[in-house]
């Protein structure tokens, strides 16, 4: 079994392995402000799994969007960090994406729960409200249980015209530091490698209803 160990770097994103940032010179002033232009606005997207978007069609409460621990190996990247989902067209994600869906992956650092009474319960946060943001910031893995602490950076891919210049089958990569650095963006090869085999078109999805 593998242990989750809450140690990660603070660039959220897609790095070559070596840890160049030659990709960030690559960073044009336009893409720069198109990524922090996104920043700015995913909160207004909702969180993929935030029921509250479903709610007149559900027959109980709807449960909050949850932090997710990441699947990924590679602690230089996605790894050990945990993660919400924003996208801008929630009725496109993740099978039916055109351009102008924008889908960006809010990165946190991972802090163990250190107490024995605390119970992982994304049920409970339902029952009352939340104000804007209906999130339950908790996540359990390999018998742990995590909270998304600060911010870490974000990961963003917006669609584009497959004609456009710089993207990979329509989609651009950008990658933002939590103090607001744009590290990367456009055709990332790293990112690439991993998105080319996700199976909703360069999307990997996480579930927008509960399952319990």
């Amino acid at each position: 079994m593998r242990t989750f160990i809450p140690a990660v770097l603070a660039v959220v994103g897609c790095v070559s392995g070596n840890g160049s940032t030659s990709e960030q010179a690559q960073v044009s002033p336009e893409e720069a402000r198109r990524a922090l232009a996104i920043v700015d606005e995913h909160k207004s997207y909702g969180r993929v799994d935030d029921e509250l978007r479903w709610a007149p069609s559900l027959c109980r409460l709807p449960m909050p969007g949850v932090s997710r621990p990441s699947t990924s190996m590679d602690a230089a990247t996605h790894g050990q960090k945990l993660y919400s989902v924003f996208a801008k067209d929630h009725a496109g994600y993740p099978d039916d994406s055109k351009p102008g869906q924008v889908v960006v992956k809010e990165s946190y650092r991972a802090e163990l729960v250190t107490d024995p009474s605390f119970v992982y319960s994304p049920e409970s946060l339902s029952q009352a409200p939340t104000g804007d943001d209906h999130f339950y910031p908790y996540a359990e893995r390999d018998g742990h249980i995590y909270r998304a602490a600060e911010l870490a950076g974000w990961y963003i891919l917006y669609k584009v015209d497959r004609s456009a210049p710089n993207n990979d089958e329509g989609w651009v990569y950008a990658t933002v530091t939590a103090d607001r650095k744009v590290t990367a963006s456009g055709r990332i090869g790293s990112c690439m490698g991993c998105h080319e085999t996700a199976p909703h078109e360069r999307l990997f999805g996480v579930p927008t209803h509960y399952v319990p």
